[in-house]
């Protein structure tokens, strides 16, 4: 016998309930099996929840999980706790592995935005739920430039100068420029999403747009400079244009900071002594 649509609601908070109560216990969500959200989650546990959701949203209507809901609040919850960016940050694992871990976070994220996000409905379904991924997904891409730029630095200057290396590094610059585009369009779409959902996602972009506005190349800072002015004047809603209005001195002095640095001389390096190779001097006859 298939459930019908109503009674599978109750089974699900049921199952998370039960869950909940027992830490050790596997959790089912509409009857699909998603990652513990008592604990950190790393890309294996991302990717085991897209499955479990594009599984649910194939069957069941408005049914992922919500922020605010009040059974399904934690499982959104987990999705963007600042607890999952903990390992990608523990400086005594390995660089290079952590630098990896949060290039496939980011990757599973956008994947997650995939199904959160419907540009085709006239208002998005998940508003808030698909904002508040947009900001997280820019807090993991701050995290992976800092992570790529330290591995960078432990790389010998022969090794730093090559195609390679540049172009990898290029490629995460341009990564972050265009998630940082993406995220102020965001607020241009007055008609997709509920006032109140922008004016909180413009607070958010607030916070974590200074942090990934420092590593971004000179010229798409100035645009951003530009475009974050011009919402600060001209947004419909004078919460948003608020907010802009306090994050754009934040960015100027920012680009300030970065100017002066960059405007100082390069203070060459001390050049090695080169390595004597000739044979001891005899020492002299007593």
């Amino acid at each position: 016998m298939t459930l019908t649509r109503p009674l599978l609601w109750p089974l699900a908070i049921l199952l998370l309930v039960l869950a909940l109560r027992a830490p050790a216990a596997e959790l089912f969500y509409l009857g699909q099996k998603i990652p513990d959200i008592q604990r950190p989650w790393a890309s294996a546990e991302y990717h085991q929840l897209i499955l479990a959701l594009q599984t649910i949203d194939t069957t069941q209507v408005n049914a992922l999980p919500r922020r605010s809901g009040e059974f399904t609040g934690p499982i959104y919850t987990r999705m963007v706790s600042e607890e999952n960016f903990k390992p990608q940050l523990n400086i005594y694992a390995p660089l290079e592995l952590r630098q990896n871990e949060a290039r496939e976070v980011l990757f599973q994220l956008k994947e997650l935005m995939r199904l959160y996000f419907d540009f085709k409905a006239a208002q998005q379904p998940y508003g808030a739920e698909a904002l508040g991924l947009m900001t997280y997904s820019l807090r993991q891409q701050a995290i992976l430039f800092t992570l790529t730029v330290e591995f960078w630095m432990t790389l010998s200057e022969k090794e730093q100068s090559s195609p390679i290396r540049l172009q990898g590094l290029q490629e995460t610059k341009a990564a972050a420029a265009m998630l940082t585009s993406s995220a102020l369009d965001y607020l241009g779409l007055t008609r997709q999403f509920n006032r109140e959902d922008l004016v909180l996602y413009s607070a958010e972009l607030g916070k974590q747009l200074p942090e990934l506005f420092v590593h971004l190349p000179a010229e798409v800072r100035g645009q951003l400079l530009a475009r974050v002015a011009d919402l600060a004047e001209k947004h419909p809603y004078s919460e948003v244009r608020g907010n802009m209005a306090d994050l754009l001195p934040v960015l100027v002095s920012i680009q300030q900071d970065v100017d002066t640095q960059l405007s100082r001389p390069v203070v060459p390096k001390p050049a090695k002594p080169a390595l004597d190779l000739s044979a001891p001097p005899a020492a002299s006859a007593q």
